[in-house]
């Protein structure tokens, strides 16, 4: 009889253990221009390989002329900002494994970058 009054609270347990909310994604910060350059760090260190997940890219647009454009598996051409009007934009994406790219579309030749994601 006394097993029977743990159920109750097992069951309480195992809901509030359901509720828990899934784990936010990762901050990255990124930048396009001024001039011709672009950044993309997490916790101020340059990005060049992640792990598989949910991320969100934070980019401050910092020149009219470029924009900051996302590009690997699952994820074609994703632009997060436009050539105008400048600011900072946020897009939350899930990276899986393999090779991404980044790059200012009218000026491709000179700003493009990668990292991995495993």
């Amino acid at each position: 009889m006394n097993k029977l009054r743990f159920i109750p609270l097992l069951v309480a347990g195992a809901l509030a253990l359901s509720a828990v909310p899934a784990s936010a994604a990762t901050m990255l910060d990124g930048t396009v221009g001024p001039g011709f350059t672009m950044t993309l760090t997490k916790g101020g260190q340059k990005v060049t390989s992640l792990k598989a997940g949910s991320y969100t890219f934070k980019i401050a647009d910092k020149s009219a002329i470029h924009n900051y454009v996302l590009n690997g598996p699952g994820i074609k051409n994703k632009e997060i900002t436009g050539l105008a009007p400048m600011g900072t934009k946020s897009a939350t994406v899930t990276l899986k494994k393999g090779t991404y790219t980044y790059y200012c579309s009218p000026h491709t030749s000179s700003m493009k970058y990668t990292f991995t994601v495993s």
